[in-house]
């Protein structure tokens, strides 16, 4: 079984946030084709990988708020 820490709790609940909304508004649109909801949903991660990529970010940056990341000229 796999143990989850917080900080990767928080980030698949960010993604399933942002991956319900993709795809409802996919859904509103009067789009019911399973396979653009599901387009929506894998685009839905973009945010969180965005995030993740940020070394500045304190809730879910590679470099944890700043650090040695931060000071590359």
């Amino acid at each position: 079984m796999i143990k989850l820490n917080k900080k990767h709790k928080a980030m698949l609940m960010s993604y399933a946030r942002s991956c319900v909304a993709a795809g409802l508004a996919v859904y509103m649109t009067g789009n019911t084709d399973p396979s653009d909801i599901g387009k929506a949903a894998v685009a839905a991660i973009l945010p969180v990988i965005m995030r993740w990529a940020n070394p500045n970010d304190k809730a879910f940056g590679r470099g944890g708020g700043g650090g040695e990341a931060s000071q590359v000229v």
